[in-house]
């Protein structure tokens, strides 16, 4: 019954399995994406996997507290906007909850999401200090941000659900988002660095509904769907879009 819903839903868009064919499509269009600003400075590694061109990121808030308010989340969304374009970073989605934040970012090179991430939460830092001067000197952060490559579209596209849960569960308590990217999938007005035809691209899914599917389904039923729309993608298909070597 989950299956034969969801099908009727996605068929009812013209959207048909993803196979070989599109793989070229998708690398085209991600080879395709320029910025008016070049990327440049260096950052410290930390020990992660550095080898991918997707990346689902986390920042915690240090010893869990609530950091993120209204002000603070639309200052970093303004701030990494600016700097994602600079540094050559595509943002799919991005949230900002009171104690930590969610980014999926596609760059060709992960150097370029670490050195945005540097300067980005060393601005926050001294944003906070001077708006908030009761916390200046506090430690913000529970280290740098923490990295998850993406390996595969099956991934990627249970991604967008895993986020936008986030913010659907939080409003339905009756609490606030300090942040949320969806509001752009809501009014079609996407703002650089994000890309309004990239998930079409990728997924095979319109931005718009792509999104009512992510609200008005399940986990489990999202999972379904991905490996039902993707579940035939070879090692090689993977690799071809998120920059890995097949053994």
């Amino acid at each position: 019954m989950v299956r034969m819903k969801l099908h009727c839903f996605l068929d009812s868009l013209g959207i048909g399995v993803m196979n070989m064919n599109n793989v070229d499509k998708i690398t085209g269009f991600l080879d395709s994406i320029t910025f008016s600003d070049g990327s440049a400075g260096n950052s410290k590694r930390s020990n992660i996997d550095k080898g991918g061109f997707f990346y689902h990121t986390t920042q915690k808030a240090w010893g869990g507290m609530a950091l993120f308010n209204s002000d603070i989340a639309r200052y970093r969304n303004h701030l990494m906007c600016e700097l994602c374009i600079r540094y050559e970073v595509t943002v799919l989605y991005s949230v900002v909850m009171p104690t930590h934040t969610h980014d999926v970012l596609y760059s060709k090179s992960w150097r370029n999401i670490s050195d945005m991430y540097r300067v980005l939460n060393s601005s926050l830092v001294r944003y906070v200090s001077r708006r908030y001067p009761q916390r200046k000197g506090l430690r913000l952060f529970c280290e740098r941000p923490q990295y998850t490559v993406v390996r595969e579209i099956l991934h990627l596209f249970f991604l967008g659900k895993y986020v936008e849960d986030n913010v659907s569960s939080r409003e339905s308590e009756g609490k606030s988002v300090p942040y949320s990217c969806f509001w752009m999938f809501e009014n079609g007005h996407f703002q650089p660095p994000y890309n309004k035809d990239i998930y079409e691209t990728l997924f095979g899914i319109p931005y718009k509904e792509l999104y009512e599917f992510y609200k008005t389904h399940s986990k489990k039923e999202v999972w379904l769907e991905a490996q039902r729309r993707f579940g035939s993608w070879t090692p090689e298909m993977n690799s071809k879009v998120f920059g890995f070597s097949v053994p």
